[in-house]
């Protein structure tokens, strides 16, 4: 069941990776048109808060079935969530006021994703480095 728990997690931080390589790709892709431009980029942000929380919520129960005391890693990974969280609502603010101004968004947003991107990525191959270390 734990070994269950730990796949679901992993499949889930692959493909929020995935939703960030959309993120990162879809301003170019629809920066013909203004209307769905902002259209993709909302449905992104609300792809991106689902992905987050059910990888989250993965991570939070592989906690308490594993029943480990709370230590550093786990206080690395909260902190991970919360930080691409303040990244995406600095990029979505600024996003907004961008439209608001009638500019686009695609001159500064990719900078706000690859942020999001390297910090996912690091984030899992640190982890990945340490399990594979910790096994005898």
């Amino acid at each position: 069941m734990i070994e269950e728990a730990v796949l679901y997690h992993a499949v889930m931080i692959k493909i929020f990776l995935f939703l960030l390589l959309i993120n990162l790709v879809l301003p170019w892709l629809l920066k013909s048109n203004r209307l769905r431009e902002i259209q993709g980029t909302r449905i992104g942000y609300f792809l991106f808060s689902a992905l987050l929380a059910m990888t989250a919520f993965a991570g939070m129960i592989l906690y308490m079935l594993m029943d480990i005391p709370w230590n550093l890693e786990m206080t690395s990974m909260v902190a991970v969530f919360l930080l691409l969280s303040a990244i995406e609502i600095a990029r979505s603010r600024r996003l907004k006021r961008a439209w608001l101004e009638g500019e686009s968004g695609v001159a500064f947003s990719w900078r706000y994703v690859v942020l999001e991107i390297v910090l996912t990525i690091a984030t899992m191959l640190v982890f990945a480095v340490e399990k594979k270390d910790a096994v005898p």
